[in-house]
């Protein structure tokens, strides 16, 4: 045996693997990347032999999430990937606007064990229609009923319904309705985010949802108020809150024991790093205009997902987060000055 099978490292087990098995969406949200820059967006579908080589890392990971800057609904391929992903062993999710759903699908998603949907949401009412253009707030409540009905028909516990909730500033006097909405849904967690790309100033105040610290204290007594009420309705909520007190630290994502595999088949460490755009573009943080960079360490179409991950300059960016010091690309990165709170 030659010395590169001796010191050959195995698949790393990881929390999950974030896989955008499209860049493509049949919506317009006011707040989405892909509406700023539609004349440079990428529309891709991951073809299904790529998706394929991701196996041997599935059999070693926890969950396994179909979803990244597209609809995932929208992949002709979907349900194979499911199936192939849940063959694996994991578990296996995604989150969708639920635009695409309907019965016969729903059924095909419950038979075929999907652990976790989520519904994109940003607002409880006819609001949400006006921030989420091209999605509608009926269409997500039929679509979670349809979910409960097939559940009950075939005796199973999944999916679970997950709501991620994007909270901006213009519908912030909103969220005490959140409670209400939730009842009877079936919903066992929510997810409320502020908004951690801002692709324009009038973005970068929505994603400001408190201006300093007694504003910021206001904020979280009321979304811990809209916690507790939730909880009467059986389900957990969780809050990703971009903070004026925070100075920057580690990242709010799990680069540690995560990744993501975008629609083309490159590796990153997150989803910020991965806006499948070309040419130049640019984001707002902290009221300046700064250039949209990307960051890829190989491509899973030319090397395996493993030897990727081991690669020199992916260890040294994930061990530069444990020594503090924080790489270029995710210096001016809200993703850093998130916190996270549900008690």
């Amino acid at each position: 045996m030659g010395l590169t099978n001796i010191f050959r490292k195995g698949y790393p087990s990881l929390d999950w693997i974030q896989v955008e098995i499209t860049s493509h969406c049949n919506a317009n949200c006011i707040y989405c990347p892909q509406r700023a820059y539609r004349r440079n967006w990428q529309g891709r579908f991951l073809p299904l032999d790529l998706f394929r080589v991701l196996v041997p890392a599935f059999k070693k990971t926890g969950l396994v999430y179909l979803q990244g800057w597209g609809e995932p609904f929208m992949h002709p391929d979907f349900f194979e990937m499911l199936r192939i992903a849940k063959d694996s062993g994991c578990s296996v999710g995604t989150t969708t606007n639920g635009t695409l759903l309907g019965q016969d699908s729903i059924e095909k998603l419950v038979e075929g064990g999907l652990d976790i949907i989520g519904f994109s949401l940003a607002g409880v009412d006819e609001k949400n229609d006006s921030i989420r253009k091209g999605t509608h707030i009926k269409k997500v409540l039929d679509s979670m009923e349809l979910i409960n009905r097939a559940k009950n028909k075939f005796g199973m516990d999944a999916p679970r319904i997950h709501i991620a909730y994007m909270l901006m500033r213009c519908l912030l006097g909103d969220i005490e309705k959140l409670p209400a909405f939730l009842e009877g849904t079936g919903a066992t967690q929510a997810v409320i985010s502020s908004l951690s790309l801002a692709t324009s100033p009038e973005m970068e105040k929505e994603a400001t949802l408190a201006s300093g610290k007694e504003e910021f204290e206001e904020l979280k007594g009321r979304l811990m108020a809209v916690k507790e009420e939730s909880r009467k309705t059986g389900t957990d909520v969780y809050f990703h809150i971009v903070s004026p007190l925070k100075k920057g630290g580690g990242c709010s994502e799990n680069i540690s024991k995560a990744l993501v595999v975008g629609s083309n088949g490159d590796v990153s460490p997150c989803v910020m790093t991965q806006v499948p755009v070309k040419g130049k573009n640019v984001y707002y943080f902290q009221g300046k205009m700064t250039e949209l960079q990307r960051l890829a360490f190989d491509n899973i179409g030319k090397d395996s997902l493993n030897t990727i991950w081991h690669r020199k300059g992916y260890r040294a960016f994930r061990q530069s987060f444990r020594r503090e010091q924080v790489p270029d690309i995710c210096g001016k990165c809200y993703k850093r000055f998130i916190e996270a709170f549900a008690s």
